[in-house]
């Protein structure tokens, strides 16, 4: 079977983007997340207090993003309702953010980009622009003008971050790995209208980890650090340098056992001290303060709640897409399942819409056709072989497709696309134009009706890059990892035994961890969930209960 057959390009099945000759059921308004909280540790507190005292016997640090002036970097938090928080440290609660536009795929703290004593933010959209914003207050973003910077192409990395100065300058750098895991170092200019020189290559092999942060300067040497975490679980430390050539030193391995968060992130204060913030599946925030070396000490809990958030600066590859669940019951009525971020759903909706007339198979639930939303779109195609996304009428023809897959951005460019499988056998995509309409076709290839299920809808490999799976008639299921480049690479066989499940679905990230998981209902109606491990597979199954054979399909 082959997974590429040239890039043959056929004609598009785009028609005048009209509106769709079926009716598309709606999606329910979703719940207010739940908003998180938590408090400085007790010897932090103290530490400032003491320092408050001192007075001015020492120039205070900057932290890296402090917008309430209280001498401790803040924490901007996106909750499952797409609202952005602010997590200060003036009281225990965050507060709404203001922001011109939610849709963004990540938020990067580059500090004080030109010295004037306030933090900027690098902005970084679906479509790969990268934007600094310089006016940020307490209460928002993006209220005094025009932007000081943005540059298109950012897209071809998997993970921006900030180490702090790892030049010896004085100036924070930045930081780019691709999928592939090569790292680019930009050093900092402390200019805000051009921020970054030209990048230059500085290391191989850093797709090992799974989540990359820039902690700043923790061993005092005035030079910014790097802490990298593998699948696995193993920690390791990066001193910085002062070297543009070669900015890290040789890495040190400093814990294991931490595959338990889904989430790292750092936090400074004026005191120079830093912490390495850790969230775990259940929504506790955890502070490891850091000692000498890269070393850690005892954790101290900071906070509840922050289970289905995501967070500014973490070390995960940033997710932006499909991040629910579709049921379809034998009468036609879809319920609506949005992840808590803590591997279970929250109570079903009901969607306003009968699909009772469309086959199971004509039926999907894409990935990032539609950039303005985050969350997937509802396709169907009706009776005349129209094919609608949301309400957008793609063109005619669509009765010849057999299957349906919206994983996500397959061509790299940041809009979601469409997999149709054809009635012989052969695999088209579809590139969306993020306003859910579909361009030209490309050919990926034939002998597809091997396969009984083709789903997907995010990364599972662990590269940022959107994944297919596809189950055959013996119940193997296999991956075929997205390259980002209309296509996919070799196949890797997942294992045996998955043609227990009659139905099989990948909702997106379900644990927080920003990798794509999947459900399984098997014939008593248990469904099963098998969380990503980030190195092409599964964990061990989680049963998610019971009931789910009322439904005749999972979208």
């Amino acid at each position: 079977m082959a997974a590429a057959a040239g890039l043959l390009l056929a004609g598009s099945a785009s028609a005048d983007g009209g509106a769709a000759r079926v009716k598309v059921p709606l999606k329910p308004a979703i719940r207010k997340a739940v908003v998180p909280s938590a408090q400085l540790p007790a010897e932090r507190q103290r530490r400032m207090a003491a320092a408050r005292r001192a007075g001015a016997a020492a120039a205070p640090m900057t932290p890296r993003f402090d917008v309430d002036r209280d001498g401790v970097s803040d924490l901007l938090v996106r909750t499952l309702d797409d609202s952005l928080y602010l997590k200060g440290w003036k009281q225990e609660k965050s507060t709404l953010y203001v922001t011109p536009d939610g849709g963004f795929k990540d938020l990067i703290e580059p500090g004080d980009v030109d010295g004037d004593g306030h933090p900027e933010l690098l902005i970084l959209s679906p479509s790969g622009t990268l934007t600094l914003e310089s006016n940020l207050t307490a209460t928002g973003w993006g209220t005094f003008g025009v932007v000081p910077w943005s540059e298109n192409g950012w897209n071809i990395y998997n993970k921006l971050f900030v180490p702090g100065d790892v030049t010896g300058d004085g100036r924070n750098d930045l930081l780019a790995r691709t999928p592939s895991g090569d790292l680019y170092l930009y050093t900092g200019t402390g200019n805000v209208a051009s921020p970054y020189a030209s990048r230059v290559k500085v290391g191989t092999g850093w797709g090992m980890f799974d989540q990359l942060v820039g902690v700043g300067d923790v061993n005092g040497d005035g030079r910014g650090d790097v802490v990298g975490r593998t699948p696995s679980g193993d920690l390791y430390f990066y001193a910085g340098t002062g070297a543009a050539a070669d900015p890290l030193k040789a890495r040190v391995k400093v814990a294991s056992g931490w595959y338990g968060y889904n989430q790292l992130l750092a936090m400074d204060d004026s005191t120079g001290h830093i912490d390495l913030l850790a969230r775990d599946v259940s929504g506790v925030l955890w502070a490891y303060p850091f000692e000498a070396q890269g070393v850690l000490g005892a954790r101290v809990r900071l906070g509840e709640n922050w289970q289905g958030t995501v967070l500014a600066n973490a070390g995960g590859n940033p997710f932006l897409g499909k991040n629910e669940l579709i049921g379809r019951d034998g009468a036609g009525q879809l319920n609506y399942y949005l992840p808590k971020g803590d591997g279970q759903f929250d109570a079903r909706l009901p969607m306003d819409g009968d699909v009772s007339a469309v086959p199971l198979e004509k039926l999907s639930s894409a990935s990032s056709l539609d950039i303005t939303s985050r969350w997937s779109t509802l396709t169907q195609v009706g009776s005349d072989g129209h094919l609608a996304i949301g309400n957008q009428d793609n063109g005619g023809g669509w009765n010849v497709m057999s299957a349906f897959a919206g994983i996500g951005d397959l061509t790299g460019e940041g809009n979601g696309d469409l997999l149709a499988r054809d009635s012989g056998g052969h695999l088209w995509l579809y590139p969306g134009n993020g306003k859910s309409l579909l361009g030209d076709r490309i050919d990926i290839g034939g002998g597809w009706n091997a396969y009984n299920q083709l789903v997907g809808a995010g990364d599972i490999s662990g590269d940022g890059i959107p994944d297919l799976l596809a189950r055959d008639s013996s119940g193997h299921l296999w991956l075929y990892p997205g390259n980002g480049r209309n296509n996919f690479g070799d196949r890797i066989d997942i294992g045996g035994g998955w043609n227990a499940y009659s139905m099989l679905a990948v909702p997106g990230d379900l644990t927080g961890d920003g990798r794509a998981d999947l459900i399984g209902v098997d014939s008593s109606g248990t469904a099963w969930r098998y969380d990503a491990n980030g190195t092409g597979n599964f964990k061990g199954r989680v049963a998610m209960g019971g009931g789910w054979n009322t439904y005749k399909a999972l979208y």
